[in-house]
């Protein structure tokens, strides 16, 4: 052979040998198992972290990252590595080399994926009871004066009603229709952690804390979710978080607020002229007024009434000193009432520390809350006689005996026949509400070193307030100088002490072999509140001592306890079956040691539907699971403390017995019942979640049923039976059963433009289902109550007569069907309406429009099937049949009533369908960015409306705000305009 040809052919066959050798080198790599590594850090604050389960995706193989967050495995080329860790966002990364650094982001920065539940947080997903939750991201965009005005109408099966349109006053709170006829229908409300317990002397529980501090709001409404709290989450519970700081960078925040707020309308009543006619006309019938009219022509709405202004700073600042992230805000509230004379002021300081410790395995919090109120309330007497009062008479006279207020002296020997004048009452009483609260904890959280999935929580909390109420009237006031010239109504102090111990284990562990992942939570809490209730000597307004004014008891001090242990299991199967059960046992002081203890348990299922393989690919769900849960949860608010005990209590200093130059007072046997046990509700729920469009449309709906027994309720006894009159006792059973849908829309998303629609709708329906010690199965029967609780009716059931009504269809004054026709006009002639004060259906609807540095946003509310006993037709007594003439409603001339007859007031012609739709907000704002070169300095404006009107049939002023009673306080519509600054 040629040498020449034999070199080439050599040549040719390495050239193709070395080629193949490299083609086939990553072939052979590609399925063989190396060793991969890498470090995993915390995203936000680049610290590593220990413990992290590092396992190849279908296969068995895991491995945990060191003290130092460094992690060896062995996995081949294109293996997907899954990184998990409680409290983080898991991460799935492909490998493709033999180093694998990865970062993992705190499920607490991802707020749309995790829900805040009872002693820790669950992703949404991983959700097995009837959970909402709302962020500030989605917090009504109008400034609020009270936390919960943050979320009002934002959740389906909760229904936020103003209590009074007084300064600071708060709302009350009802979770699915309330469970309870005498004890507490109000949720239990956690913050950071600590169990709120009462208003504590403020204008509402949740009055003290700064809706700029808000992080987000989470509703457990059925038992499934909230029955870890046991006996305190027999109406719901709502967890409250507050903003904490991070490690990312320092912010600064200040935003300013002017509101101008006035009346909506004023009521309907005769003017002087009005007023001047009509007693000629009464004249000419022979049927004089008892006093005389004047010649002045006085509003006396618009003399009690002002246009009110309020101005709200917030200032705080978040970030970190090295590793130690803070976050720490002050805030003033200065808001007059449209109510003269009525002011409100509110301090607020707040500070939270969140260190981690021992390379992330110790995670501390620590939340301080202070505030500081202080109330100057206006006399809310004067609404009814600003609409009562003639209005022909001045406000002002030149005799000063009264301090120059026309008052009608002919019964100052009398006080009780006349109506006094409402500017003095404004002017010339002087009353003060004072309280200074502070609420905090300290939270640990600890990942063992061994066994990391193992965490040990122990929080240590409290609530404690002191609150103070003096009111005193000047020496002129009507008719005050018949009493050495004052007015003194006391004050009266009060402490409150609330303490929480609470630690509880969490191990979670996730194998991968059966496709499992489970977390179970055991704990114990101890809870105590005490009250200290001080009686002092009385003193006049002027310093000078009252005689024999020293209390014979100084202080008070009840309290009670709740000792409790409570355990959760969380199950998930092949991410689609997930198992929750729960049960906690409480014992409370409130109860004699036969029933101290009460058992709560709840189990919850749910099935991702989305996940299995018949949905998983399809493109019309993007989610759809199924939820089922049953739980049972208590009641022992409402209960006075030792009220199973034989007590005795001090006379009245009129109940006193002499012997010799002495008295002393007597001492009285109080109500008390050994029997008294847990009232215990029920609960059911069947939901069903589901989303279209990659969840740019999503829904919920909930069916529920509530069945609580024992009821708790006060109840008339035959005289002799106990120490009182009433005694609290176990009555009974009550349902609630209703549906709940709650919407979510984005129509529009884009990157200019932003377009969601929020819409929930509830149905409840109420009714007692069985009365047990009551004769007559029902409370209130054949006495001289409206509403009645009775068996087969909803809760607050109107009890009335018919009216009987004339030819022209206007009623007859006193004419009321003789139902059993036995010829007299009694309570056996009253029937149950079934109609409720509470409203059957509810529907809040809510949206919010971006574009660009734009945003409107506007929230509605309706309330439907809705009833009110609306009594103003003649203003409760004409003008004819009283010792001093009033003013009338304008509706007078509807019935010409012309005297104030006793069965009038309990006519069914008075009862009103007060349903109602209600435009809640709307507000405007722009966001100019940054205003300064080179600077951080960010600054928006926002314009706002708050009750801008009612559509209703109803003919008071507000069917919605404490129950439409003509004498409350209006919720008043409130203009605004406010900046935010950050940098």
């Amino acid at each position: 052979m040629n040498t020449k040809l034999k070199r080439k052919r050599t040549f040719t066959i390495q050239k193709l040998s070395s080629s193949l050798i490299i083609f086939l080198i990553p072939l052979l790599f590609f399925g063989q198992k190396v060793e991969v590594k890498g470090t995993i850090i915390d995203e936000a604050t680049k610290a590593t972290i220990p413990g992290v389960t590092v396992t190849i995706k279908n296969s068995t193989n895991a491995v945990i990252s060191d003290s130092n967050g460094n992690y060896k495995i062995k996995a081949a080329n294109g293996d997907i590595a899954v990184f998990s860790f409680v409290g983080y966002a898991t991460v799935e990364k492909k490998i493709t080399g033999n180093i694998l650094n990865v970062s993992l982001q705190e499920i607490t920065k991802a707020l749309n994926e995790v829900v805040v539940i009872g002693y820790g947080s669950s992703k949404k997903k991983d959700l097995t009871g009837s959970v909402a939750q709302v962020n500030s991201k989605d917090f009504h965009k109008a400034p609020v004066t009270n936390v919960e005005g943050l979320i009002a109408n934002k959740v389906a099966g909760v229904q936020i009603t103003p209590r009074s349109g007084r300064p600071g006053a708060g709302s009350s709170i009802i979770i699915r229709g309330g469970s309870s006829l005498n004890a507490s229908n109000d949720p239990l409300y956690v913050i950071d952690g600590v169990p709120l317990e009462g208003s504590n002397g403020g204008p509402g529980v949740l009055s003290q804390l700064n809706p700029n501090d808000i992080e987000s709001f989470t509703v457990l409404k059925d038992a499934s979710a909230a029955a870890i709290y046991g006996s305190r989450a027999s109406n719901g519970v709502i967890i409250i978080v507050t903003k904490k700081g991070n490690l990312k960078e320092t912010k600064v925040d200040f935003s300013s607020t002017t509101r101008v707020t006035s009346i909506m309308e004023q009521a309907p009543v005769l003017s002087a002229d009005e007023y001047r006619s009509l007693v000629n006309t009464l004249q000419t019938k022979g049927t004089p007024p008892k006093t005389p009219p004047g010649v002045a022509n006085t509003n006396w709405q618009d003399e009690i009434y002002q246009v009110a202004l309020a101005t709200e700073n917030n200032l705080s600042m978040s970030g970190s000193i090295k590793s130690l992230p803070y976050r720490v805000s002050v805030g003033y509230l200065n808001q007059d009432g449209v109510l003269r004379t009525g002011n409100y002021e509110r301090f607020t300081a707040l500070l939270n520390l969140s260190p981690k410790f021992f390379d992330n395995h110790l995670k501390v919090n620590l939340n301080l809350k202070g505030s500081f109120e202080d109330e100057h309330i206006a006399n809310e007497g004067a609404l009814w006689n600003a609409r009562a009062f003639d209005p022909t008479q001045p406000v002002r006279v030149e005799d000063q005996t009264y301090g120059g207020y026309f008052q009608y002296t002919q019964f100052a020997s009398n006080p009780a026949l006349a109506i006094i004048n409402p500017v003095s009452m404004l002017e010339q009483v002087n009353t003060r509400n004072e309280n200074i609260r502070s609420v905090g904890n300290l939270q640990l959280d600890y990942s063992m070193h061994f066994l990391p999935d193992l965490h040990l929580n122990v929080n240590a909390g409290y609530d404690i307030s002191k609150g103070k109420y003096l009111s005193s009237a000047s020496a002129s006031y009507f008719p005050a100088n018949l009493s050495e010239g004052y007015i003194y109504y006391g004050d009266p102090s009060r402490e409150v002490q609330n303490t929480l111990f609470e630690s509880y284990l969490f191990y979670s562990k996730e194998i991968a072999s059966i496709k499992s992942r489970f977390d179970i939570t055991a704990g114990y809490s101890y809870n105590d509140f005490l009250t200290t209730n001080y009686s002092y000597p009385t003193f006049r307004p002027d310093g000078v001592k009252q005689p024999n004014s020293d209390p014979v008891f100084p202080f008070d001090k009840p309290s009670h306890s709740i000792i409790s242990f409570y355990g959760r299991l969380n199950y998930v199967f092949n991410e689609k079956y997930l198992v929750t059960a729960t049960l906690r046992q409480d014992g409370s002081s409130r109860f004699s040691e036969d029933n101290r203890w009460g058992l709560f348990p709840s189990a919850a299922f749910a099935w991702k539907i989305k996940e299995e393989s018949f949905l998983k690919n399809n493109s019309t769900f993007s989610d759809l699971k199924l939820r089922l849960g049953y739980g049972v949860t208590g009641q022992q608010d409402g209960i006075a403390n030792y009220y199973y005990r034989p007590s005795y209590f001090s006379g009245f200093t009129d109940q006193q017995y002499t012997f010799g130059n002495n008295s002393y007072l007597t001492v009285n046997p109080g109500a008390y019942n050994l029997n008294l046990k847990w009232e215990e509700t029920a609960s059911s729920n069947i939901g069903l979640d589901f989303g279209f469009l990659k969840n740019r449309l999503t829904a919920s709906v909930d069916v529920y049923l509530k069945k609580t027994k024992d009821l708790l309720n006060n109840t008339r006894v035959p005289l002799g039976f106990n120490q009182g009159s009433e005694l609290l006792l176990n009555i009974g059973t009550m349902e609630n059963r209703g549906v709940e849908f709650a919407l979510k829309a984005i129509p529009i998303q884009t990157d200019n433009m932003t377009w969601d629609l929020n819409f929930n709708f509830t149905y409840n329906e109420n009714k007692i289902t069985h009365l047990n010690d009551v004769s007559d199965e029902g409370i209130g029967l054949f006495s001289d109550a409206i509403l009645v609780n009775t068996v087969g009716y909803p809760r607050n059931t109107f009890y009335l007569y018919h009216q009987v009504y004339g030819a022209n269809g206007m009623p007859i004054e006193g004419q009321m069907l003789d139902l059993n026709n036995d010829g007299l006009l009694n309570a056996s002639d009253r029937y149950i309406t079934n109609k409720s004060a509470a409203p059957k259906y509810l529907m809040g609807f809510s949206t919010n429009f971006q574009y660009k540095k734009w945003n409107l946003s506007t929230a509605f509310h309706a309330n439907l099937d809705h009833y009110l006993f609306f009594h103003p037709y003649d203003n409760t007594i004409s003008i004819t049949e009283w010792q001093t003439s009033q003013n009338l409603s304008t509706l007078y001339y509807d019935t010409l009533f012309s005297h104030n007859d006793p069965a009038q007031g309990y006519s069914d012609f008075y009862l009103q369908n007060a349903s109602f739709l209600k435009m809640d907000n709307i507000s405007i704002g722009y966001d100019f960015g940054k205003i300064l070169a080179n600077s951080r300095v960010g600054l928006n404006l926002n314009v706002a409306v708050q009750n801008v009107f009612i559509i209703t049939n109803y003919q008071g002023l507000d069917p919605e705000a404490n129950f439409g009673s003509e004498n409350a306080y209006p919720v008043p519509r409130i203009f605004s305009i406010g900046l935010n600054l950050n940098f």
